[in-house]
């Protein structure tokens, strides 16, 4: 997880917002032609003011007149921004020792504002004044015309420097406690923590890139990046929050012996769908043949928002990042891309794009109302834009571009393509937040993101006001087209390959390439290019190498269960290398990207894994799995096998080379997750803790449960995850499962409450889980809630879960949770008395002593574990002072009757005893 380092924009964003809005008010228009000699105002401000020694501070300086667009949004007249602006705006900083300093602002914004981040290194008054350069703006459109701003400085501003620092705002620290949408945006540090699914495009690291090298070398399995990945929490514990029936499941009946109801199969079960801000979006079933309609369930409870059969589930979700000017901020949007149902009357936008392709499309004329029972009207492909929030319509795109898919770090949805025209290779982007979009192409239309419509203020804007039955013209959506070299492959006998797209990164550059091939009927090398996705070198070509493939000859990499001729895997630009992998013999070969000679080689890996292996690539490991049933880690650039993970079968069950085929199917927050699956499971499911989290670095095991959550191979998931939450379709009895953290509770008592000093107390309490849902019947009625039972130890939440949730035998030895035992005692005096864990029903007990007399007050906490959050409860107690030790009672003077009689019986016993002696001695002489 990241923490923001720079929050300066965010800061600024309500300056400048009310600078626009003056500076609208204070453009003056003139006649066309007319030259006129305007008289400029420049202003400074610093923040924050006073300022720490060596702490940043932000110096923004603006005009009173907004600069005019000569051209600069059409295109006409180039600046950094494609906007107007100003140039050689400065600030002239007198420091506290009389030295001066030039401060440079780079080009304005099209409000004229400008801000940049200063550090003072010395404590004193420092004078700033901001300088604004003379400059001619000419045009012959509406407004200034031929005019010349004249130079000005600002009135001297005064920066007081301090050695005491400044406090930042301070920040609440990251949640260990069960938590649920919405976060504060107040808490600005508590973003790792959110998450969701989106679908595949958006579950790719990094932000922008693509996985899937777009079927190149007959495979659609070659990659260049890290896929199925989730941004955010992961899932730390096997902890079920909740069931939810998919279809019907579990054991049939006695006449069918072990056999089960239908798993996956090819119009088996399988559970997939989208997690957008605490839903889950999937199609139900709605026969055993197949999904149907679209259902909303609630992330954390399970429970069902809403059911409808009669409309088509989303395809995948975005989160639309948008900032300029006039607008800042996200929007969430479903995206329908089957069964799109388009009203009887529609909009239709009227524009067409202009050159160059990343430039606006300018409006040719109002929308066209079209019936479309009465007109027919060519479309290609409809995407319909649902609100995530409340799923309904926003707007439609027709013509929608095909392509190899990328999800853009602002969250548009981009389709690349190379498009042969005429004899010429273009580079086309397709961008869903391009085209008539915003709400119109110049302006403070500009800056408004209209897809309904409704612009405020703007000039030519694209759509009226606001409706739901707009039709965008995705031809309109392109933003880059652009030429570039060639992208064959080398020439000659043996193979004519044409290249494809291997990688993408964002704004940085494409990959193009071919495999290449290398056996005993001879070679065609393998081929890559670089071409510039940099603003301003777009299509350039930034490098290309050809190399010799690994040998496969004897048939080593036949194209078997999809595999490439060549057996290319992936080109991987964040380590350098590139990857080839042969099925039938089990090994990797890696090329390095700067010599594109071979670098290493792995040693062969379980045969088992012939009958399919994938692979992925995360924090500088390529991670190797499949039927072998065993993950591999591998360092990317040096081949060493860092560690390796065998998922072995308990007892009898699996029959893949004594393991369980295992993929891993989810890679977030430094973990990875790995189900079962084969190719149409084999009744009776062969049974085993196959749902798995690992530590990516250590292949350590976190957790495991039992559990079949794989569908038609090992690496056909079933599972998916949100804000830290796990959930999945589980086999053995084809319900959903929600795995995650959820809430506790604490109580305590002590007992006597009032105690003698001295006396020991004995301090009683329960832990337990305070989930509020739990596990659901075949009706999807709450058969139990978790709330109110025994909050359980990590190492034994796993099969406690598969007591509670899964009809197995109930653990007799599982362990609650540590309690730490604190009191308060009569002198303010805060201190632990101990520790003790709480037992399998939830309970605890713990003996102490007081030390003083007076009122204690005992605190029991509960800290928080992977399965729960913490939780803490309070008593009072009070310790009496004990009563004085009584005092033995003077006995009273004895009588002088008692004194003879005692004297006299002492007497007696003496001479007895006298007489006896007399007597022995006696008898002994004779």
């Amino acid at each position: 997880m990241q923490i923001p380092k720079d929050k300066t924009a965010i800061a600024i964003a309500l300056f400048l917002t009310l600078t626009i809005a003056v500076s609208l008010v204070s453009v003056s228009s003139v006649n066309a032609q007319t030259v006129r000699y305007w008289p400029s105002f420049i202003y400074v401000g610093a923040s924050p003011n006073p300022v720490g020694v060596g702490q940043e501070t932000v110096i923004v300086i603006w005009t009173a007149d907004m600069p005019p667009d000569i051209g600069e949004q059409s295109g006409a007249v180039s600046s950094p921004t494609g906007r107007a602006g100003w140039y050689d705006m400065s600030v002239q900083v007198i420091k506290p020792d009389g030295t001066n300093q030039t401060l440079e602002f780079p080009y304005s914004d099209p409000v004229g504002a400008n801000w940049i981040s200063w550090t003072p290194t010395e404590a004193g008054t420092y004078v700033l004044q901001a300088y604004f350069t003379a400059t001619w703006k000419n045009t012959t459109g509406f407004g200034a015309a031929d005019t010349y701003y004249e130079a000005d400085m600002s009135d001297a501003m005064e920066l007081v420097v301090q050695d005491e620092q400044i406090q930042a705002w301070q920040e609440p620290p990251l949640p260990n406690t069960y938590w649920t949408r919405p976060i504060n945006t107040g808490n600005r540090l508590w973003y790792p923590l959110a998450s969701n699914w989106m679908g595949r495009d958006a579950q790719e690291w990094p932000p922008g890139s693509t996985a899937s090298a777009g079927g190149g070398f007959g495979s659609a399995s070659s990659y260049s990046n890290t896929y199925n990945y989730v941004y955010g929490l992961g899932c730390e514990t096997p902890h079920v929050l909740w069931t939810r029936q998919y279809a019907v499941g579990g054991l049939m009946d006695e006449r069918y012996d072990v056999t089960g109801y239908q798993t996956a199969h090819y119009q088996g079960l399988g559970f997939s769908g989208i997690i957008l801000n605490g839903v889950i979006h999937y199609s139900p079933r709605i026969t055993h043949a197949g999904t149907q309609g679209w259902a909303g369930v609630n992330l954390y409870t399970g429970e069902e928002l809403f059911l409808d059969w009669d409309v088509t589930n989303p395809s995948f979700a975005s989160i639309y990042d948008y900032a300029s000017g006039n607008q800042h901020g996200g929007f969430a949007y479903l995206w329908r891309t089957s069964g799109v149902d388009l009203p009887e009357i529609v909009q239709i936008t009227r524009a067409e794009p202009v050159e160059p392709a990343n430039r606006l499309p300018v409006r040719t004329g109002t929308v066209q109302t079209v019936n479309l029972t009465e007109t027919s009207v060519s479309m290609g492909t409809v995407y319909e834009m649902l609100d995530g929030f409340t799923g309904k319509t926003v707007c439609y795109i027709a013509n929608v571009s095909g392509g190899t898919g990328a999800y853009s770090a602002d969250g548009s949805i981009l389709r690349y393509n190379i498009a042969n025209l005429g004899g010429t290779r273009y580079l086309q982007m397709w961008n869903s937040s391009h085209g008539t979009m915003p709400s119109s192409q110049i302006g403070t239309g500009a800056w408004q993101w209209r897809p309904a419509g409704g612009t405020f203020g703007g000039s030519n804007a694209y759509l009226g006001g606001v409706a739901y039955n707009y039709v965008h013209d995705g031809n309109d959506f392109y933003s880059l087209n652009v030429s570039i070299p060639s992208i064959t492959g080398p020439i000659n006998a043996r193979l004519n390959e044409t290249g494809n797209i291997l990688a993408i990164r964002e704004g940085e550059y494409v990959i193009i390439g071919t495999g290449g091939i290398n056996d005993e009927d001879g070679i065609a090398p393998g081929w890559m290019m670089a071409v510039s996705l940099e603003a301003g070198s777009e299509g350039q070509k930034l490098w290309e190498n050809t190399w010799t493939p690994p040998s496969s000859a004897g048939r080593q990499q036949a194209a078997t269960f999809g595999a490439s001729a060549s057996g290319f895997l992936g080109v991987y630009p964040e380590y350098g290398v590139f990857m080839y992998r042969h099925q039938r013999t089990q090994i990797y070969y890696a090329f390095s990207m700067d010599t594109f000679q071979q670098i290493w080689q792995s040693e062969p890996e379980t045969q088992f894994g012939y009958y399919g292996t994938s692979s992925n690539v995360y924090d500088g490991m390529l991670y190797s799995y499949g039927y072998g049933g065993v993950v591999y880690a591998y360092n990317i650039t040096t081949g060493e096998r860092m560690w390796e993970y065998a998922a072995t079968s308990e007892g009898f069950e699996s029959t893949y080379g004594g393991n369980y085929p295992c993929g891993i199917v989810i890679i977030a927050d430094g973990k990875l997750y790995t189900v079962t699956g084969e190719h149409s499971p084999t009744q009776p499911l062969f049974r085993g803790h196959n749902l798995r989290c690992l530590n990516a670095s250590t292949g350590d095991e976190i957790w495991k449960i039992q559990g079949w959550f794989g569908g038609m191979s090992p690496t056909s998931s079933n599972i998916m995850m949100a804000d830290g939450i796990l959930v999945g379709l589980n086999f053995f009895d084809n319900q959903l499962y929600a795995f995650g953290k959820g809430p506790s509770a604490t109580t305590v008592t002590a007992s006597p409450e009032v105690s003698v000093h001295g006396s020991s107390v004995m301090v009683k309490g329960t832990v337990t889980d305070q989930s509020e849902f739990g596990r659901r019947d075949i009706s999807n009625s709450l058969q139990f809630s978790l709330k109110g039972t025994p909050a359980i130890s990590d190492d034994d939440m796993a099969v406690w879960m598969e007591y509670m949730f899964m009809q197995q035998a109930k653990p007799a030895d599982a362990k609650g949770v540590e309690v730490v035992l604190t009191v308060m005692d009569p002198n303010s005096n805060v201190y632990e008395i101990g520790r003790t864990t709480s037992d399998v029903t939830g309970a605890f007990g713990f003996e102490f002593e007081p030390l003083v007399p007076g009122m204690y007050q005992i605190v029991a906490t509960f800290e928080g574990s992977n399965a729960y959050g913490p939780s803490s409860a309070t008593t009072y107690l009070s310790v009496e002072e004990a009563p004085a030790a009584t005092a033995e009672p003077t006995p009273p003077p004895a009588s002088m009757t008692d004194t003879y009689v005692l004297g006299l019986g002492a007497g007696a016993i003496i001479a007895i005893i006298a007489i006896g002696i007399v007597i022995i001695l006696m008898l002994r002489r004779r």
